[in-house]
């Protein structure tokens, strides 16, 4: 059989590069909540610990990470959620939310922050409106005239 010998080496080239272990890509879901942190926070906590059901792990306040247990499929899945202190092009205090589950679908991982930002608009209301702008000053005239 002709060209035996180059698929047998082709072969062992493809079984070979597969028995190489992948680079696991940790996937995360980023999103941002109009809320300061000092009030994502405790709502974050809660809707986890309560809402969810998950088992905290670990958490930090000053770290802005909270480490879980996330219940699906009948096991328990580990989790992140990390806080981070950010404002907006108005000036206000924002939290920028990433939730991680790299064990899970990405979805997951999407619908806890969509869920997580129902809840502050549940416990907290509508975010504060933007701080008024004061009008910039008009630079003084020269005195010159043409």
């Amino acid at each position: 059989m002709r060209g035996t010998p180059r698929r047998a080496s082709l072969l062992a080239l493809i079984l070979a590069g597969l028995c190489i272990a992948p680079v696991a890509a940790e996937a995360r879901s980023v999103g941002t909540v109009p809320y300061p942190i000092a009030d994502v926070w405790p709502t974050a906590v809660r809707f986890l610990r309560i809402d969810r059901n998950c088992a905290i792990r670990e958490k930090d306040e000053a770290a802005g990470y909270i480490l879980f247990d996330y219940p699906e499929g009948g096991k328990l899945h580990k989790g992140s959620l990390e806080l981070v202190r950010t404002s907006d092009g108005d000036g206000r205090d924002i939290t920028r939310v990433v939730a991680t589950l790299p064990d899970l679908p990405h979805y997951l991982e999407q619908l806890l922050l969509d869920k997580l930002a129902a809840k502050l608009r549940e416990d907290h209301g509508s975010p504060a409106p933007p701080p008024t702008r004061k009008p910039e000053p008009t630079a003084p005239d020269s005195g010159a005239s043409p």
